[in-house]
């Protein structure tokens, strides 16, 4: 009998602490869906009606050096509208090319897909660079 007993707390033991473990991976799972939620809320993106024009006192480009390459002026989200942030020089990436921003539809309007470094073959990069 006393071992009978003895299974059956051993049982009831293991069967809390699963059961502890189970509370917390549902515990994390509400947490991280809650995260998602609130980030989707906070994260959104500027929609204007028409796309904006690059302004009159654009900066072109001028003297380089081989080790670098001019990033064009683009429009960044600030607040709920966009302002221009001018163009600069910046180093080449080997095994990256910069991809500029452009308008890009949605919904009922234009959104700007900010420009980002793209990663491409080390020999392609080469080719593009030489």
């Amino acid at each position: 009998m006393s071992s009978f007993l003895g299974y059956v707390s051993r049982f009831l033991y293991v069967h809390k602490q699963g059961l502890k473990i189970i509370n917390k991976i549902k515990m994390k799972k509400n947490i991280t869906l809650l995260l998602i939620f609130v980030t989707s809320l906070t994260y959104s993106q500027v929609i204007v009606s028409k796309k904006l024009s690059e302004p009159a006192n654009k900066i072109v480009q001028k003297l380089s050096k081989r080790s670098q390459i001019w990033i064009s002026g683009e429009w960044v989200e600030k607040g709920k509208n966009y302002v221009w942030k001018k163009g600069y020089w910046t180093n080449k990436k080997p095994g990256y090319v910069f991809e500029q921003g452009n308008w890009e539809k949605f919904k009922d309007g234009w959104i700007w897909k900010a420009g980002n470094w793209r990663k491409i073959d080390l020999e392609k990069w080469h080719t593009v660079y030489s």
